[in-house]
């Protein structure tokens, strides 16, 4: 099907998106026997775009755990289109076959001894060969994946020391990640059973490593092309020492040879079926003998296959192959050059394994930074986003032979060729603690000149290094606040000296100054609930009724407020970008809510059992879930339709003040319709939740307002007129609500902490602007952080990581009081029974604010 004779007649177009909706998709795809394109960039070819014209259906960005069904089939249809690095020009479109994938599924489970308990995290993008082919392999065997966001050592680490994954995929690239900070992983590679590496270059060493960090796992590397994947096993974990720089041998019916060219041939049921040319046609990729001749250059040596690089001079870029040759035609079409005056080819690399290696001939009137910056122009075009995937270097004269072509291969060489005394930079005297950490960053970067005004990525560091600094970093117990700083590409001066303690980065102080505003909101809630109590113990009830009242009021209302700012600080940017990330945060949320939830119906419902002495009714079970967490579960269930609902509109300030307006008419006009008494049934519950003291659509306009608020909050970018402009805007909304509660009733309900005002819209208006003025001071305090000392900083920081904390402290407070109440009615003693669930309520919370202390201002404080 999708194939007839020697002509493709069907194909779809499938969206470059590594999630679960993808495989789901292919897999699909795989199953009605219908052949597919992965599209990264549009599509420049005529058989496909006849095809396919249609662009592909856009997919929903889901990571995680998945398990599908996918069945090797041994048939000769054609199952899906891949495409060549497209280093003689443009990419070639290779037809694979069902017999093509089934017979690498097959033979690779067979290698690999992999069963159905298989639980693997694949760490690399299933849109590319090796991706795909690990769900597929999987999926085979019947075990489960798990597909992160972006490969994580620390993550890998606690899921195999909690024995939810059992195997692990990924690229030589990333895998040195790991092996240069072996501990991350520790005691919990040996959990680990299954390991498949990608086809990139390693070491013996690097191998040996990989068998001292995972003892138990059966590793397997592979050669192959995008023509003929896998066509060869290396199983590491039981290879001698003297062939673990070797590709393995092949297995089941496919061959190898070495050609008189010393090229390696490949024949077997996984060379791909042919070339999808221009008109529709697919022509053979391998000769009258079926076999495929590549360029790459092989031997044997001791009955295994050595790799030997490649015969015209492709780069492997972490995995992204491109040509050297391809590369300088670009450049000279981006830049007009002399003739010999650059040249281009692979460089080595500790992270990547080979980088691109610009030599630019000096004394030739060249512009050395013009063709530099066209050849990271050439390598973004081929999808190689990173700096540091190119490294230039200027050189006398090019390597030539003797008809005048490069030797790309005796660039490397020269590489370690220092530049001239010009153009090198000048090495400076650094103070102890700078060249403490400038000596870290050069085990990642190399040996390179650094100044204390440089930052990490001027070093040449990007996203894939940025994570092996920070493992780096982290591993020999860097501060916190020094591996952020680095991340966050600050000075070396910065990160050693006094300014890093001093001065934030504008998000910083923001998301600081919201969580501060948050700890006040929470302690608010806390107050009001548990405030009347100890004052009474202490007879001064009275006295502070009043005095804190204002402040006992402002819990409900302020947490709902800034439970909106929260929302549309840290998750509306996302909301479209990363939909995945803010659901998975959202869900989250929602779980602990609930748990809360459900813990504090089950302790009142056992109270009232042991008041009443008989079962409770349908109404009582109900209404025992009826208070302000239902309102949470409620808002965290429909947080994230809403929130993407209003960023497509792009209106989002507007939109929030209509669904404000919306909710509260419908809770006016709703109010005097229900009826007073009970409904004597389940639906007492509904008939809360809309007017009750939490109605949700009374308390969800005010999280709307919180939300536009946070909205506005994020899209800030200079945190001292943030402070201003929140402080006088919140300032002014408030003066303005409480003369229209003045108006209404009288000076007296407004300073009555129980009067009817509190209670009003006005009064909800009041106290969400109120939250807003103490986020512009708040913002305000944080941008004069090194002004705060000593115990004015510590109360700071407290209030910050209470605020981290906001939510699990507001969930599970309300526990510890019916808690104690039913140890009272057991007769235990009031201060016994008070100490048991407080105690454990205030030592969780504890445990939890240390090490979010720690995360956010170190062990010891600094900051």
């Amino acid at each position: 099907m999708g194939m007839s004779a020697n002509r493709l007649d069907q194909l779809v177009r499938l969206r470059a998106q590594s999630s679960l909706s993808f495989l789901e998709k292919a897999f699909d795809l795989y199953g009605r026997g219908i052949p597919f394109c992965i599209e990264r960039d549009a599509i420049d070819h005529p058989a496909i775009q006849a095809l396919a014209p249609e662009a592909p259906e856009p997919l929903v960005e889901r990571f995680g755990w998945g398990q599908l069904n996918y069945k090797p089939e041994l048939s000769d249809a054609i199952a899906q289109i891949v495409f060549t690095s497209g280093t003689e020009g443009h990419p070639k479109a290779i037809t694979i076959t069902h017999r093509n994938l089934a017979d690498v599924v097959l033979r690779l489970n067979r290698v690999m001894e992999i069963d159905d308990s298989i639980r693997e995290y694949i760490g690399v993008p299933v849109t590319y060969s090796f991706g795909l082919g690990r769900a597929r392999a999987v999926s085979a065997a019947g075990g489960a994946f798990f597909l992160p966001e972006r490969f994580d050592p620390s993550e890998i680490a606690r899921m195999a020391a909690a024995g939810e994954i059992n195997a692990i995929s990924a690229v030589p690239a990333l895998w040195r990640l790991v092996l240069v900070n072996p501990e991350i992983i520790g005691d919990a590679g040996r959990a680990i059973r299954w390991i498949e590496i990608g086809s990139q270059a390693m070491s013996a060493e690097e191998k040996a490593g990989m068998r001292r960090l995972f003892p138990n796992a059966r590793i397997v590397q592979h050669y192959g092309l995008t023509e003929a994947s896998r066509t060869t096993f290396l199983c590491i974990d039981t290879a001698a020492e003297d062939v673990l720089d070797s590709v393995g041998r092949p297995t089941g019916e496919v061959e190898t040879e070495i050609g008189p060219d010393g090229s390696i041939r490949i024949r077997g049921p996984h060379v791909a079926a042919g070339i999808l040319s221009d008109d529709g046609t697919i022509l053979p990729l391998v000769d009258d003998d079926e076999w495929l001749v590549t360029k790459d250059q092989g031997r044997y040596e001791h009955g295994v296959l050595w790799y030997d690089g490649r015969l015209d001079d492709q780069i492997n870029v972490a995995g992204i192959k491109v040509g050297a040759e391809a590369l300088e035609a670009r450049v000279r079409e981006l830049v007009k050059t002399q003739p010999g005056s650059f040249a281009i080819g692979a460089g080595s690399d500790a992270v990547r394994g080979e980088i691109a290696l610009l030599a630019v001939v000096r004394g030739l009137g060249t512009n050395r930074a013009l063709i530099e910056e066209a050849s990271r122009v050439a390598l973004r075009e081929r999808g190689i986003l990173a700096d540091g995937a190119l490294r230039c270097i200027e050189v006398a004269q090019l390597p030539t032979t003797g008809t005048g072509k490069v030797q790309r291969r005796r660039l490397r060489d020269l590489a370690f060729i220092p530049f001239s005394a010009s153009d090198q930079a000048e090495q400076v005297d650094l103070t102890p603690e700078q060249d403490r950490i400038a000596g870290v960053w050069r085990r990642v970067v190399g040996d390179v000149p650094i100044h204390p005004d440089n930052s990490f990525y001027d070093l040449g560091g990007d996203s894939l290094s940025a994570m092996q600094i920070g493992l780096t970093m982290e591993a020999r117990g860097y501060p916190n606040a020094t591996v952020k700083g680095t991340l966050e590409g600050r000075s070396l001066a910065e990160l050693a000296g006094a300014e890093v303690r001093s001065a934030f980065p504008d998000v910083t102080i923001r998301s600081w100054a919201l969580n501060l505003v948050r700890g006040l909101m929470v302690l608010s809630v806390l107050f009001s609930h548990w405030g009347p109590g100890v004052f009474a113990r202490l007879g001064l009830e009275e006295a502070t009724a009043r005095l804190m009242g204002p402040f006992y009021r402002m819990g409900t209302p302020g947490f709902a407020t800034v439970f909106g700012l929260g929302l549309g600080f840290f998750l509306f940017p996302n909301v479209l970008d990363r939909p995945a990330a803010v659901g998975r945060r959202l869900r989250q949320s929602w779980l602990l809510v609930a748990a809360a939830a459900l813990l504090l119906a089950l302790v009142l419902g056992l109270r009232l059992k042991l008041y009443q002495g008989h079962m409770l009714s349908a109404e009582q079970v109900a209404v025992l879930f009826y208070g302000v967490l239902t309102f949470y579960l409620v808002a965290l269930a429909l947080a994230f339709p809403v929130m993407r609902l209003i960023a497509r509109r792009e209106r989002p300030y507007s939109d929030c003040l209509l669904g404000t307006v919306l909710l509260w008419s419908g809770y006016l006009i709703l109010r005097p319709l229900m009826p007073p008494d009970s409904l004597g049934s389940p639906l007492e519950l509904l008939k809360l939740l809309a007017v009750g003291h939490y109605s949700v659509p009374r308390i969800g306009g005010l999280v709307l307002l919180g939300l536009a608020v946070g909205v506005w909050y994020a899209r800030q970018t200079e945190a001292g007129r943030a402070a201003r402009t929140a402080t006088v805007a919140g300032a002014g909304v408030a003066a303005l609500a409480a003369l229209i509660g003045v108006e209404q009733d009288g000076v007296a309900a407004l300073l009555d902490p129980l009067g009817s005002f509190h209670r009003s819209l006005a009064g909800y208006v009041f106290y969400a602007a109120l939250v807003v003025t103490l986020l512009g001071l708040a913002t305000r305090a944080m941008s004069h952080w090194s002004a705060w000392r000593g115990g004015s900083r510590s109360a700071l920081k407290l209030l910050i990581v209470i605020g981290a904390l906001a939510l699990p402290i507001y969930a599970f407070h309300g526990v510890v009081i019916p808690v104690a109440d039913i140890g009272k009615d057991l007769g235990v003693p009031g201060a016994i029974a008070i100490a048991i669930p407080m105690g454990l309520f205030l030592s969780g919370t504890g445990w939890l604010g240390a090490r979010v202390w720690r995360m956010y201002f170190g062990r010891t404080g600094n900051g």
